[in-house]
């Protein structure tokens, strides 16, 4: 079966953004896939080898659009500023595009450079950051995983509306940044 014409590899990507973004990765089938792209399943294979790619592929583009957002926001601050200025990119992110945050959470094959490649890249940025505080590579590490850890069970707890108390959820999570990083000058 030769290739539709029109069809890409881009497209498909795209159209699978779509789907993640409305309802979630796992509601990225080929099935969901073709439909959207008003084509057969089968058509699909002409540009990605299978799902598993093509959740790949979404992985990729996920963590690339992730970390250049956090790059960008991150540019001529320092400290706290800055890591200030990233968890709110990396909320609004996961805000504006639900399924493509969740699959920055994708296990990544290894196959995948970009997604090791700007994983690495995101820790870098956290390193560079948190550079003022003089710490041990360990300790910025658990740092980085800690603040990881901060920012996606609230952009998860705030996505399914987990935060119903009438307190401002913005000024939630600046206290409870300031909290986690004076911890960092005490220690």
């Amino acid at each position: 079966m030769s290739p539709r014409p029109g069809l890409n590899k881009q497209k498909l990507v795209d159209a699978a953004i779509e789907l993640a973004n409305q309802g979630g990765v796992e509601s990225v089938t080929m099935h969901a896939l073709a439909k959207r792209l008003e084509v057969r399943p089968p058509s699909l294979y002409n540009h990605i080898k299978s799902l598993e790619d093509l959740r790949q592929q979404l992985a990729s583009v996920a963590i690339i659009e992730l970390y250049n957002n956090m790059e960008k926001v991150a540019k001529g601050k320092e400290a706290f500023e800055a890591i200030s200025a990233i968890s709110k990119a990396y909320i609004a992110f996961a805000h504006k595009h639900p399924g493509l945050y969740e699959a920055t959470l994708i296990k990544s094959d290894n196959n995948v450079l970009a997604v090791k490649e700007t994983g690495d890249k995101m820790v870098q940025l956290f390193k560079e950051v948190l550079a003022v505080y003089h710490l041990g590579e360990e300790e910025t590490i658990h740092l980085i995983r800690g603040l990881r850890s901060i920012l996606h069970g609230f952009a998860t707890l705030e996505k399914k509306s987990g935060f119903g108390i009438p307190v401002n959820i913005n000024e939630s999570l600046e206290y409870v940044l300031h909290t986690y990083f004076n911890g960092i000058k005490q220690g």
